[in-house]
């Protein structure tokens, strides 16, 4: 007797991911509006940053890393805070963000990140706060304080100020659910930002301290030198991105 499949509903067809009953996050592109961002942008040694960004991705030759950390608000993800650590790199002799690290305290924009682009995402919780004139965020996982970066509100900056490039490389791994077999995704894929604006910018001196944890070795990267800070607000739209190379092939 041949055997008949069972027609999924509607409601579970129409979901672009799992669960099917009910999709954790929609389709891109994801529109952000009025981000409120700190950024702190420091020097490290050139061979820890060498380790972080697999080839064939250049580090930069300054060993320059960013940490920035939003108060995110968009259409498909919702509201949440996001701690990203980067560095600026060439691929294929063009300049890019690379991404290594990001903590979120929102499992959608977590789980979506790391499914479509590959973004480095963890769960963890963070905080973001004004007092006086200072700025002031915070990263925890584990019940071990992980990042704590300040910003002075010293003087107005501009646009050019974090402008930087909107094409972003993230290395996707997702393993094979068997252990005999190697990985299903091993890649590096670009995604580039688009309807980017910033207004408001501000800069002064900074505070960067990253904690020691087994589960999140941040302070394996040596903080050499703190170049300054910036507080800001912007939007952008996350939308489509591409693989740019296969690992695997």
């Amino acid at each position: 007797m041949k055997r008949q499949s069972t027609p999924r509903s509607k409601v579970m067809s129409d979901s672009y991911s799992m669960p099917i009953l009910s999709g954790l996050y929609t389709k891109p592109p994801y529109h952000y509006r009025q981000i409120k961002q700190i950024l702190v942008n420091f020097t490290t040694d050139s061979e820890v940053l060498r380790q972080l960004t697999p080839e064939p991705v250049i580090p930069n030759p300054g060993n320059d890393m960013f940490l920035l950390v939003s108060e995110m608000f968009g259409a498909g993800f919702g509201k949440y805070l996001e701690a990203h650590l980067f560095s600026s790199a060439r691929f294929k002799r063009k300049l890019v963000n690379f991404s290594h690290y990001l903590i979120l305290d929102n499992d959608v924009a977590t789980c979506g990140g790391r499914e479509i682009w590959g973004w480095p995402k963890k769960i963890g919780r963070l905080t973001f706060e004004m007092c006086d004139d200072v700025v002031k965020a915070t990263v925890e996982r584990g019940n071990i304080n992980l990042v704590t970066a300040t910003m002075r509100l010293e003087e107005f900056g501009s646009s050019k100020d974090v402008e930087g490039t909107p094409d972003w490389i993230c290395h996707k791994i997702i393993p094979s659910v068997s252990n005999k077999m190697p990985d299903e995704v091993n890649q590096l894929t670009l995604t580039t930002l688009s309807n980017i604006s910033v207004k408001e910018v501000h800069k002064g001196p900074a505070t960067l301290e990253f904690g020691s944890s087994p589960s999140d070795r941040l302070s394996n990267i040596p903080i050499l030198e703190i170049k300054g800070g910036f507080f800001y607000e912007s939007q952008f739209t996350l939308g489509d991105g591409k693989v740019v190379h296969d690992y695997l092939k």
